[in-house]
C-alpha cells in the first residue's frame, strides 16, 4: 500500500437523499500513475475528482488521498491537501477581467507566496504549455485551446504532487484535444500523479496507459 497514492473504499455519493452519483465505488490509484476515468457524461466521473479533491464528502465509504483519510478530515487538513492538488475544472472557471499572468497566479496568491516567486513560478508554468508569449493577453483574445493550456497552467503552477483534469479534451477539434493530452502526459514524465476523465474514449487508446470505465457511478466492463 505504501505505493498507493489514492484509494477509494465502499465509497457511495449521494444528492438529495436518493439520487447515486456514486455507488460502491473501491479502486486504487498509485503514486505517478497516469489514469483514465471513461464514461458517458453523467457516469459519476466529475464526481469521482471532486471527492479526491475534497471539494465533496463522501456520504459513504472512505477516500484516502496521500495517507490521509478525507472521510475523517477536518475542513482545514482537507485545505492542505488541495495544496498538493492541481484541478483542471471542466468549466475552466477562468477570471475574464483579469490578464492570463493573472489568472495562473491565483493559487500562489492563495498559498501565500511572495511576489518575486510567484513571478517566477508563473513565468514558467506559461512557458511550459507554451503561453509565454501571451502573458499580458486577456482570455477573451486566447482561443479555445488557449484557454485550456491557461487552465492547465494554473493547476500546476503550484507543482501539486497530484493532478486532476476533468474532461479537459471536451469543445476543442481532435487536433487540439490531442495536444491537450500531450501536454499532460509531459507533466506525467515529470512525475505528477494524473487522473484524467474523458467521455471519448477513442481519444485514449494509443496511450496505453489505465482506463477506468464508469457508467452510473459503478465500474463497467
Amino acid at each position: 500500500m505504501d505505493n498507493v497514492i489514492i484509494s477509494f473504499n465502499q465509497v457511495c455519493k449521494k444528492y438529495y437523499s436518493d439520487i447515486n452519483a456514486i455507488e460502491n465505488l473501491s479502486l486504487t490509484i498509485n503514486r505517478g500513475e497516469l489514469v483514465f476515468l471513461a464514461g458517458p457524461s453523467g457516469a459519476g466521473k466529475s464526481t469521482i475528482l471532486k471527492l479526491i479533491a475534497g471539494i465533496e464528502p463522501t456520504s459513504e465509504g472512505t477516500v484516502v488521498v496521500n495517507n490521509i483519510n478525507l472521510s475523517k478530515t477536518a475542513q482545514n487538513h482537507r485545505t492542505f491537501i488541495r495544496q498538493h492538488i492541481g484541478f483542471i475544472f471542466q468549466d475552466h472557471k477562468i477570471l475574464f477581467d483579469r490578464n492570463v499572468f493573472d489568472n495562473v497566479r491565483l493559487p500562489l496568491d492563495l498559498l501565500g507566496y511572495s511576489y518575486s516567486e510567484i513571478k517566477s513560478r508563473t513565468y514558467k508554468a506559461l512557458e511550459h504549455v507554451g503561453l509565454a508569449h501571451k502573458i499580458k493577453s486577456m482570455p477573451q483574445q486566447l482561443s479555445g485551446g488557449e484557454q485550456q493550456r491557461l487552465c492547465i497552467a494554473r493547476a500546476v503552477v503550484h507543482r501539486p504532487k497530484i493532478l486532476l483534469a476533468d474532461e479537459p479534451t471536451a469543445n476543442l477539434d481532435r487536433e487540439n484535444a490531442l495536444k491537450i493530452l500531450e501536454l499532460l502526459k509531459m507533466f506525467h514524465q515529470s512525475g505528477v500523479t494524473i487522473v484524467i476523465s474523458a467521455h471519448d474514449e477513442s481519444l485514449l487508446n494509443d496511450y496505453g496507459k489505465r482506463i477506468i470505465r464508469i457508467n452510473n457511478g459503478q465500474f463497467r466492463g
